[in-house]
């Protein structure tokens, strides 16, 4: 009778998870791309769309295991940095103090399940060099049909939509995101081919911008790559991409970039009252000087904020999803929300440097490509949430992915290193 070895039983649960979950991850991380369509209207699909299903089915399937085994199930090392489930526990507490009980629990419960099952599901995916190869791969595919499908919508059929997000916020959030992940890795690379299509996707990203948040956060991203890449290639390749893509603007004309102009001023369309945006930005700081420790309660910042203008005009001109994620996260959970929601940047960012500045380029090239993109990725998320929640269903997907994929990597090269 031959025995297996631990390394043995090691490979075959490698496989296994790439078999089952790298397929289910792909689907999840395909239909971002698509948003809401093509059920954008039913309530029932935002809730239920394939991204809320994969990490649904994901937890479902690995609390079975965990109940059904006597060993340690696959989740018990595939589990998010406590981080997350500090955040996730002030957002349960903060509940308490809602003033709409079922949107605050519905919430924190998506909330709950986007976070962990997301986590989970990627990080089993991510098992080894190949699959994290594919899935930054189907990431930066997921990226370029967000961006071509707005190209496509905005100026080939001339409609205000940004192809399959009718918002341009949540659209900036979420190529503000991919687009750093899937360029920088794409920069990187040694082969011509991946390079030109990296730049690419960074010019027709920055053409199919329509908002503040989604140049800044593009950009932030791509600035990070100068500081965090050891790869000198690559910092000249990324200085080469924002040339082009300043070039391609001025290029194109007013007609490219009059959204991101309009949303970059200050002032109303009336030319007297300050905006909207940071008026909203004010009143939650007030909130937050009253509402410090308790917060709103996790979605529930509307049913306060109207009472802190005090004197500021309630102009009604805020459009849907313009938010600042920062003040939000602190005014709904107060400020131990803001500390444990930092602290998931800081873990998370913490272990992209460090790895970035401990993998050899030279011996561990991919390694250390995946490293540099997801921590662009994650600067580029933290400046999206200034103009456009992470939070948002169909954003916080991607924004789980970076996290997982910065834990996946330290995971697979790094073993052990914390």
């Amino acid at each position: 009778m031959i025995l297996k070895s631990d390394a043995d039983i090691a490979d075959s649960q490698t496989i296994w998870h790439q078999r089952l979950y790298l397929p289910i991850a792909a689907i999840a991380i395909a239909a971002s791309a698509f948003h809401f369509w093509p059920f954008g209207n039913s309530r029932i699909w935002r809730v239920l769309n394939l991204p809320n299903l994969a990490c649904i089915g994901v937890l479902v399937v690995q609390i079975l295991i965990s109940i059904s085994k006597k060993t340690n199930s696959p989740i018990s090392s595939s589990l998010p940095h406590v981080s997350v489930f500090a955040y996730l526990a002030v957002n349960f507490l903060s509940i308490a103090f809602a003033a709409g009980l079922f949107r605050s629990v519905s919430f924190t419960i998506k909330l709950s399940i986007v976070l962990t099952g997301g986590c989970v599901l990627f990080s089993l995916a991510a098992a080894n060099e190949r699959s994290i190869k594919t899935i930054y791969y189907l990431a930066t595919v997921a990226a370029a049909t967000s961006v071509g499908a707005c190209l496509f919508r905005r100026f080939a059929q001339a409609t205000s939509s940004f192809g399959f997000f009718e918002s341009l916020y949540k659209y900036g959030s979420y190529i503000g995101i991919l687009v750093p992940l899937g360029g920088i890795y794409l920069l990187s690379s040694r082969k011509t081919v991946e390079i030109f299509l990296g730049m690419v996707l960074i010019v027709c990203a920055y053409l199919s911008s329509g908002s503040i948040g989604a140049v800044a956060a593009i950009t932030s991203g791509l600035l990070s790559a100068l500081i965090f890449n050891r790869k000198r290639t690559a910092k000249l390749l990324v200085v080469i991409s924002l040339a082009l893509s300043t070039a391609a603007l001025l290029a194109a004309g007013p007609a490219f970039f009059k959204n991101v102009w309009d949303d970059f001023k200050l002032l109303e369309t009336d030319g007297k009252n300050l905006r909207q945006r940071y008026i909203e930005w004010q009143a939650e700081i007030n909130l937050l000087e009253s509402r410090g420790i308790t917060g709103t309660g996790p979605g529930c910042i509307n049913d306060y904020r109207s009472n802190f203008y005090y004197r500021l005009p309630k102009l009604n001109t805020l459009e849907a999803f313009d938010q600042n994620g920062w003040l939000t996260v602190a005014a709904e959970t107060g400020i131990l929300g803001l500390i444990t929601f930092c602290w998931i940047i800081i873990h998370y960012g913490g272990t992209a440097v460090t790895m970035i500045f401990y993998i050899d380029p030279v011996r561990e090239p991919f390694a250390h490509r995946f490293a540099a993109a997801a921590m662009a990725a994650l600067v580029s998320a933290c400046t999206a949430n200034l103009f456009s929640s992470v939070h948002y269903n169909g954003v916080l997907i991607v924004f789980v992915l970076v996290l997982s994929l910065i834990s996946a990597v330290n995971k697979v090269y790094i073993k052990g290193y914390r």
